[in-house]
């Protein structure tokens, strides 16, 4: 099993509207892949209250090939979309998922 983690990092001047990515954002992501999509809000770290990502997405994907034959197909929506809900610049990568408890 797969998943692609997109982590939202943490910064000064960071915006974040978690009304619209719900709302909005994940479901056409959701639409697209046809998988499960779970979000994570940063609340804090152990060092201090500000967390270094302000929020993280994990998408389940059938496969790497199938993530790359959907973001030729849907990416550019969804990459235009990202001003709509955050000022930051997501960091995403391709996982293998070893242990889901």
């Amino acid at each position: 099993m797969h998943c692609v983690t997109v982590l939202y990092p943490n910064k000064s001047d960071a915006k974040f509207d978690f009304d619209y990515y719900l709302a909005k954002h994940i479901p056409m992501v959701a639409g697209f892949f046809g998988t499960g999509i779970a979000v994570q809000k940063g609340v804090s770290s152990l060092t201090g209250p500000s967390a270094p990502f302000v929020c993280i997405a994990r998408i389940s994907i059938h496969s790497a090939d199938h993530f790359q034959k959907t973001m030729v197909q849907h990416g550019v929506q969804i990459l235009n979309d990202i001003p709509n809900y955050t000022n930051i610049e997501p960091t995403v990568q391709i996982d293998e998922v070893v242990r889901d408890a």
